[in-house]
């Protein structure tokens, strides 16, 4: 069983919330408790993968990086395990197969919708729209009434004009049942997601999970706001065990080694607003004073020692270990296979 670590072509492997600064991939290797190599994203097909394998590899915000990666990596899927797996990869930076990913699953406690079509929008009034790529809580919007689907409508599902001057010729020149096709065609597109509105929010919690470890945020609401991402009020205390007993359910439910989970409570329970499983903002992991674990059925606190690659580290160890454990059906002591010396690619 190996572990190959895959950057970008110039070494560059992302997942620190800033886009000029790389994880220290030499020192996550170091850290792994396997027989680990360094790599590209372009050598992956080149490489004879064992089932056992598993390929460590980080999405980009760039998207045609992330649309080369969604490439590549449903071919190396299908040779070895890759962290994130391919769901997950497909959720980065699309709200849309999230929502997707939700029925799937089942998980969310949020009714909501992914259409392309302004007229499929089926939730009643008030509810959020919000586009699949926009980050933070730009391309987030409140639907209180219908002028207000109306204005989304005109700013974001519309034809330019050149298209609108060709549909008014071809209705002039076509039969009318080839012009409903070719209009339909034409009619001017988008793809949005929706999700019921939650009233009477005054915050919500980021919570960042690394393997059993888990790092919370509380994000109040600015007054007259409905988001609170982006809001910059923001407090580290300890959310409810409500709230960690919610988000340890949806990151078993995610597979994947690290999430990051948008959460809020109401008097109907807890709702998953948002969430992601690669190339996320640890920006909670880096200040929060504290983490939680579950132990015996408790939360406790313990102090968080702000080591990015350690946690990165810890949570590949238990994911890697855990499904050998399923796999074989006997325990895997971590320290049971030493890691040969990394590779020297960058």
């Amino acid at each position: 069983m190996k572990v190959y670590i895959a950057t970008l072509p110039n070494g560059f492997f992302g997942s620190t919330g800033q886009s000029w600064k790389s994880l220290d991939v030499y020192r996550l290797a170091d850290l792994l408790n396997y027989e680990t190599e360094i790599v590209t994203i372009n050598d992956l097909m080149n490489i004879d993968f064992k089932k056992t394998d598993t390929v460590v590899y980080t999405s980009s915000d760039e998207k045609h990086i992330r649309f080369y990666l969604q490439d590549i990596m449903h071919f190396i899927s299908k040779k070895c395990q890759i962290l994130p797996n391919f769901d997950i990869l497909m959720c980065h930076e699309n709200k849309g197969f999230q929502e997707l990913m939700r029925t799937e699953l089942g998980f969310g406690n949020l009714p909501g919708n992914y259409f392309y079509d302004i007229d499929d929008s089926i939730l009643s009034i008030p509810k959020v729209l919000k586009t699949v790529d926009g980050a933070g809580s730009s391309g987030v919007f409140l639907v209180k009434e219908k002028n207000d689907l109306r204005d989304i409508k005109q700013q974001h599902f519309v034809t330019c004009k050149k298209s609108r001057r060709m549909q008014l010729q071809r209705r002039v020149k076509s039969e009318n049942n080839k012009f409903s096709i070719y209009n339909y065609r034409h009619k001017g597109f988008n793809r949005f997601v929706e999700q019921n509105f939650i009233p009477n929010l005054t915050y919500d919690f980021k919570i960042l999970v690394f393997g059993d470890r888990y790092y919370s945020l509380k994000r109040n609401i600015r007054e007259g706001d409905f988001r609170a991402s982006g809001s910059n009020l923001f407090e580290h205390v300890k959310p409810s065990d409500e709230v960690l007993d919610y988000a340890k359910n949806i990151f078993t439910q995610m597979n994947n080694p690290y999430a990051s989970l948008d959460i809020a409570q109401s008097t109907d329970g807890c709702h998953l607003i948002e969430f992601q499983g690669t190339n996320f903002s640890p920006g909670t992991l880096l200040k929060a004073p504290s983490r939680y674990l579950q132990v015996d059925g408790k939360w406790i606190k313990e102090e968080n020692d702000k080591d990015l690659e350690a946690n990165y580290a810890h949570a590949l160890n238990l994911y890697i270990r855990n499904n050998e454990a399923v796999s074989t059906s006997t325990p895997v002591p971590f320290n049971m296979v030493t890691r040969a010396e990394c590779s020297k690619v960058m």
